[in-house]
């Protein structure tokens, strides 16, 4: 399968047609108020091989848009920037990760998933050990472990060992409010059900993202303001725009 991609003016990133035959998975159409079929699309894996057609959509589509980035102005940092790309790209490795993709071969969205195990929860985080440098990807990685761990889903849940955590789900601008997330969503759940997972799991650290999967049947189980959240100085580390205040953290049983 050729690895190269093709971009069309800038905007959408584009998979080949061979591309789209040797990977779809199923075919779906939305549907729009008159009940007309408005796009057509497939969920397809994606592979490794794809880490550089996924890293331009995510450059695009959700880096500079993410509350957190935006807050302490992560993309401007260099490093910063290489070391978030290289942590979204690392899930592609493990065949959990989908994207929906157009007729024409534009990505549509993208949702990259990883599965959790309840031995795991005491090891060391892989992130945390090599984000050891001054950078402000390491604000983001410190906030997001404290909020897995403060969240501590396992001891919440006594009867789940297995849980499969959606890591990051975006949409191309051009196609948000039309169904695009669920659909990756419940192509994340088909798989998670596979895969013996008891449970979804989600970190929004985004007000948007949030009420998408409340919208989804997603509860609730923690919450953090950030406002509240303070650096060892005290000071506070995520000035975000509004109406992003705060993170929270969502399952799903199944």
């Amino acid at each position: 399968m050729a690895t190269s991609i093709k971009l069309d003016n800038g905007f959408g990133v584009k998979l080949s047609s061979h591309q789209l035959f040797q990977k779809k998975i199923y075919y779906s159409n939305n549907m729009d108020d008159t009940n007309q079929a408005k796009f057509s699309y497939s969920i397809v894996p994606t592979t490794a091989k794809d880490k550089h057609t996924v890293a331009a959509f995510l450059r695009k589509f959700f880096f500079r848009d993410e509350p957190l980035n935006v807050a302490i102005q992560l993309l401007e940092e260099t490093d910063s920037a290489a070391k978030l790309e290289n942590y979204c790209i690392s899930y592609l490795q493990y065949g959990m990760t989908f994207m929906a993709v157009s007729q024409t071969g534009d990505i549509m969205g993208v949702i990259l998933n990883n599965i959790m195990h309840r031995d795991d929860v005491e090891e060391d985080d892989e992130d945390s050990v090599t984000c050891n440098d001054n950078l402000k990807f390491k604000d983001i990685v410190v906030l997001l472990d404290k909020i897995k761990r403060e969240a501590d889903v396992f001891a919440q849940y006594k009867n789940v060992n297995r849980i499969l955590e959606i890591k990051i789900v975006t949409v191309n601008e051009a196609y948000r409010g039309q169904g695009v997330c669920k659909a990756l969503v419940d192509k994340t759940k088909e798989y998670a059900l596979e895969m013996g997972c008891q449970m979804i799991y989600v970190e929004c650290t985004s007000h948007y993202s949030a009420k998408a999967v409340e919208r989804l049947g997603f509860q609730c189980i923690y919450s953090l303001a950030y406002n509240d959240y303070v650096n060892e100085h005290g000071e506070m580390v995520f000035k975000t725009q509004s109406p992003h205040r705060g993170a929270k953290v969502y399952v799903l049983p199944l």
